[in-house]
C-alpha cells in the first residue's frame, strides 16, 4: 500500500506533466500561427487579405473609368461590335455615309455620333457643321468639348478655352484658365489653321497657374510631337499628334500665323517673346500626323 507522501508526489507530477504538455501545444500553436505564410494560403484557397482586395478594387474602378471615358484605341473588332449596335449593316464601307451628313461611317463611330442620323444631337446643325466649327456633335446647343494640349518634351498639359471674344481684355481673362484657342480658327483635329495662344511670362502682380506656360516654347524643334486630346460629353477620348514643322519669331500681326490653311490640319502655338516682353511673337507651326 503507497503511503500518503508517495500518493502527493505521484499527483505533483501528474500536474507538471498535464501544464507542461499544455505549455508545449500552446507553444507549437503559437508558432505554427507566427510562421505561416497566411497570404498564400487564402489566396490558393480562394480568399483575399483586406490589402489584397482593396489592390483588386483599385485596379477595377481604374479599368472602369477606363470604359466610362472611352478610348482613342480604336480597332475594327470595335467599329463592328459599335455597328451592330447601331444597327448599322456592317457590310458597308468605312468610308460610306448612309446618313449625308458629310462624316463617313468610321469617323461617326471615332466621334461617337448615330451613323444613321445626320443631326446626332437634334439642334438642327448637322454632326458635321459642328466638328468643323468646334462644337460637340453629340452635346445639345453650343456645347464643345474638353481640349487639352500636350507637349511631352518641355512637360506641358494644359486646358484649352475656347475663346469667344478677339479682345484683349477677354483673351487674357481666357488665359487665367489654361491656354486660348483664337475665335474663327479651325477646331483642333479638323482641316484648317487651330491658332492657340499662351503666356511665356506675366507681370509679378498677377496670380495664375498658367502665366508661365509657353517658357520654354523654344526649346521644341521641327520635328517634336504637340497631342490635342478633346473629350466629348459622350466619353469619346480622340488624340490628335502633330509634328512641328517651323518656328520663327515675328511681329503680332505677321499674317504667317493667321493664314488659312484649307486641308491640312495644322496648329500654331503663339507666345509673347523674348520671356518678359510682349514686343514680339515666338511661332511653332505643326502639322498633323496621318
Amino acid at each position: 500500500m503507497m503511503s500518503e507522501a508517495s500518493i502527493k508526489t505521484k499527483r505533483v507530477i501528474g500536474k507538471v506533466a498535464t501544464m507542461s504538455i499544455l505549455f508545449l501545444a500552446i507553444f507549437l500553436v503559437l508558432f505554427f500561427l507566427v510562421n505561416t505564410d497566411w497570404n498564400a494560403i487564402f489566396k490558393n484557397s480562394g480568399v483575399q487579405n483586406e490589402k489584397t482586395v482593396q489592390k483588386y478594387s483599385v485596379q477595377n474602378a481604374d479599368e472602369e473609368i477606363k470604359k466610362l471615358l472611352g478610348s482613342t484605341d480604336f480597332s475594327f473588332a470595335g467599329y463592328d461590335s459599335w455597328a451592330k449596335i447601331n444597327d448599322l449593316n456592317v457590310s458597308i464601307a468605312l468610308e460610306a455615309d448612309p446618313d449625308k451628313d458629310g462624316l463617313p461611317n468610321y469617323l461617326e463611330y471615332i466621334y461617337g455620333t448615330d451613323p444613321l442620323k445626320a443631326d446626332t444631337d437634334g439642334d438642327k446643325f448637322s454632326d458635321k457643321q459642328e466638328l468643323i466649327n468646334g462644337y460637340d456633335p453629340d452635346a445639345e446647343g453650343d456645347a464643345k468639348p474638353m481640349v487639352l494640349i500636350g507637349i511631352k518634351k518641355i512637360n506641358v498639359e494644359v486646358p484649352m478655352i475656347w475663346s469667344q471674344s478677339a479682345e484683349e481684355k477677354a483673351m487674357l481673362k481666357d488665359l487665367e484658365g489654361g491656354v486660348n484657342h483664337y475665335p474663327k480658327s479651325a477646331a483642333p483635329g479638323q482641316n484648317g489653321n487651330a491658332v492657340i495662344s499662351g503666356h511665356s511670362s506675366n507681370y509679378f502682380w498677377i496670380k495664375g497657374d498658367y502665366n508661365y506656360i509657353f517658357k520654354d516654347l523654344n526649346n521644341l524643334e521641327p520635328g517634336d510631337v504637340i497631342t490635342a486630346t478633346t473629350i466629348q460629353k459622350n466619353g469619346r477620348i480622340i488624340t490628335y499628334n502633330y509634328k512641328i514643322s517651323d518656328k520663327f519669331v515675328t511681329a503680332p500681326d505677321d499674317e504667317r500665323i493667321f493664314e488659312e490653311i484649307d486641308e491640312l490640319p495644322t496648329i500654331t502655338l503663339s507666345t509673347c517673346w523674348p520671356l518678359g516682353t510682349n514686343f514680339k511673337r515666338l511661332i511653332v507651326k505643326a502639322e498633323m500626323i496621318k
